[in-house]
């Protein structure tokens, strides 16, 4: 017994950082679990009570608004954005945004918004949920509480998409940019654990779906298209966050001034305008678009012709009514409804390989993250590995194009929650 206890104390770090790669596993396979009830319920209740919703919507969006406010003041947003504030906020700050109080927040509100039929998604609240389990060892310095929520950001991304190497690269590219033996090493640790354990309880799976890859054969309209893509993807990514950041972030704006002041009746009113949008698109835009997209992708369908619209239209809605989730992945959904338009327009490639290019060239333009766009597309949709290159050109010109514009919307998003006078330390020069 002695020699457990010595044993412990001398790697207790590492035995409790082993035993939170586990729960952080458990949490997330029970957060995506929750997530596709609350989803599929909500088709179920709008099935049911159809013109009912333009009620039903904005009452839980005002309700969702009312527990935010009142119990999970830090369970707000996407969840991304915080990661890039780490290194700024104070520590009350720090370690109110990432604990075990938010991370229940944030199940419960996400949950409540997809019911109500928000069209977010559950990746941006898994980073957040994840880094609140690494950060809730205790007796730690605050330096290694900070390492700690970037490894759990990681994981967050890793076990949400079922993409570990996509959350290795997002966190390196986006949250760990001093990088040693040591953080690589709590890092693969980390996803490789979670990673496991999620796959063992939900099952290895494609997030995505698959596409035939005798589609994606190169021609020689591949590059071109592809250099067209990724500039169509980075004008029209930069509006949208252009868009995003306004409606969330624009303290000088009356518009942004008038709904933060007035939370509730802004909840009422955008919830009423996501419910009709829903109506009008019989559902479509409801929700990430993860089931929906996949069907489009792997059964080489055809998008409805507003899919896209209604994506793009229902995540500002959202944004706007301030309930919290992601778009991590509604910006895939986005991105192959803008090119399933483009191809009915001009069907000179096949329609797959015009689905991937507009998924990794919106995802590129709003995060500017250009290689985790890449590797997550290969991660997320089986078969692509071969149609490297054309997604390669797609998101370095896409991101590329974007940053024209001003940074990705979750850096600019960071804005919601440290002084404007700090946002140069959120950044690498």
């Amino acid at each position: 017994m002695r020699f457990i206890k010595k044993l412990y104390k001398k790697h207790h770090f590492n035995i409790q950082f082993i035993l939170l790669c586990i729960l952080a596993g458990v949490g997330s396979a029970c957060f995506s679990e929750i997530t596709e009830y609350c989803v599929k319920l909500s088709m179920i209740i709008f099935n049911k009570i159809g013109y009912g919703v333009l009620l039903f919507t904005p009452i839980i969006f005002v309700i969702t608004i009312i527990l935010l406010k009142k119990f999970f003041p830090y369970a707000g947003g996407s969840g991304l954005p915080q990661g890039y504030a780490i290194d700024v906020f104070e520590n009350d700050v720090l370690n109110n945004t990432y604990s075990i109080r938010t991370m229940i927040g944030k199940v419960i509100l996400t949950a409540m918004g997809m019911i109500g039929g928000a069209s977010l998604g559950r990746e941006g609240p898994t980073i957040q949920i994840c880094a609140s389990i690494f950060s809730s060892i205790k007796k730690i310095t605050i330096e290694k509480k900070r390492f700690l929520i970037r490894i759990g950001s990681g994981v967050g991304v890793a076990t949400a998409f079922n993409a570990p190497l996509g959350g290795i690269m997002f966190a390196f590219e986006e949250y760990i940019h001093k990088r040693n033996s040591n953080t690589t090493t709590f890092l693969l640790l980390g996803i490789a654990i979670s990673g496991y354990i999620t796959v063992m309880l939900t099952g290895d799976y494609t997030y995505m779906g698959n596409v035939n890859n005798s589609s994606l054969y190169y021609s020689g309209l591949v590059i071109p298209f592809s250099i067209c893509a990724g500039l169509l993807c980075g004008l029209i990514g930069a509006l949208f966050t252009w868009i995003v950041v306004f409606i969330s972030v624009g303290r000088n704006s009356r518009f942004c001034i008038w709904r933060k002041s007035n939370a509730l009746t802004s909840a009422l009113f955008f919830g009423f305008l996501a419910a009709c949008l829903g109506v009008l698109t019989n559902g479509s835009s409801f929700g990430n678009g993860a089931v929906q997209t996949s069907f489009f992708l792997s059964g080489n369908v055809s998008a409805p012709w507003y899919y896209g619209i209604a994506k793009a239209i229902g995540v500002i809605l959202s944004v706007a009514a301030g309930v919290p989730g992601g778009y991590f992945s509604t910006s895939l959904s986005i991105g192959l409804g803008l090119m399933s338009n483009m191809h009915d327009l001009l069907p000179i490639l096949p329609l797959q390989q015009f689905y991937l290019l507009g998924m990794v060239g919106f995802l590129s333009a709003i995060t500017e993250a250009p290689i985790t766009a890449v590797i997550m597309i290969i991660s997320i949709v089986s078969d692509t590995q071969h149609f490297l290159i054309p997604l390669t050109l797609t998101s370095i010109i896409s991101s590329a194009v974007a940053a024209k514009f001003g940074d990705s919307v979750y850096h600019q998003q960071v804005l919601m929650y440290i002084d404007k006078s700090k946002y140069h330390l959120t950044k690498v020069e």
